[in-house]
């Protein structure tokens, strides 16, 4: 039985080749080379997801370091 060759992008929804689809490394959606953002080396499906990759989360300014 062969594997699979085709699959669905998250974003767009439209059926497309495995290999022209790539996972998120930030929260694992599928996205295809369309859709999908390039940044810091990775493909993500977002912009959103490539700042959060690269910036993190908020540190809390102000927020006292109890160390």
């Amino acid at each position: 039985m062969p594997g699979k060759i085709a699959g669905v992008c998250d974003k767009c929804g439209e059926e497309q080749p495995i290999w022209e689809l790539t996972k998120c490394h930030m929260c694992g959606k599928t996205a295809c080379r369309r859709c999908a953002s390039f940044a810091y080396g990775r493909y993500f499906c977002s912009n959103q997801c490539a700042q959060y990759f690269f910036y993190g989360e908020d540190e809390g300014e102000g927020e006292a370091d109890t160390t």
